[in-house]
């Protein structure tokens, strides 16, 4: 595995970890609007996510360039993420508004893990960037979705 591909897995390793994070801390206002299951559902898909990158990293002997990314990449992330929520972790239209920003980016970084493993014609690799890159994308569309209604319901209160 080359470089780019190492750093690429980093990258999006840092989100599943700092989404984990974020459905952990505003799980009450996750769940009023995205219902328990749907919500695990994204927990457990990027935990399993975080876990093969980790193992994948270690077999390709590249651990140190995607834990590094991981650090940099994840601090980046909860730093926005923090500057956006704010003090609003009960809101979930505040939640979904920063999923839009978080999910459309790891959507992004997921397709270049895509473009690259293509490239290496990795079958594992591919099944794995396909996944994470449809996960991600689900909940882009599902917030994009409860927002719409958010906007038709307030557009109407003048």
């Amino acid at each position: 595995m080359n470089e780019f591909t190492a750093k690429k897995l980093g990258e999006v390793l840092a989100f599943a970890v700092v989404g984990m994070e974020t459905f952990d801390r505003g799980r009450d206002a996750f769940v009023s609007v995205l219902g328990e299951e749907m919500v695990q559902s994204f927990i457990e898909e990027s935990q399993i996510h975080a876990d093969t990158i980790r193992a994948i990293a270690e077999k390709e002997g590249v651990s140190a360039v995607v834990m590094k990314k991981l650090e940099g990449t994840g601090m980046k992330l909860r730093a926005m993420r923090d500057l956006y929520v704010g003090d609003q972790w009960n809101n979930a239209t505040e939640l979904l508004e920063w999923s839009g920003f978080f999910e459309g980016a790891a959507t992004v970084h997921w397709a270049l893990v895509k473009g690259a493993t293509e490239a290496k014609a990795d079958a594992d690799l591919i099944t794995l960037a396909e996944t994470g890159w449809s996960r991600h994308h689900r909940m882009l569309e599902k917030a994009t979705e409860l927002l719409h209604e958010v906007g038709k319901k307030k557009g109407l209160n003048l």
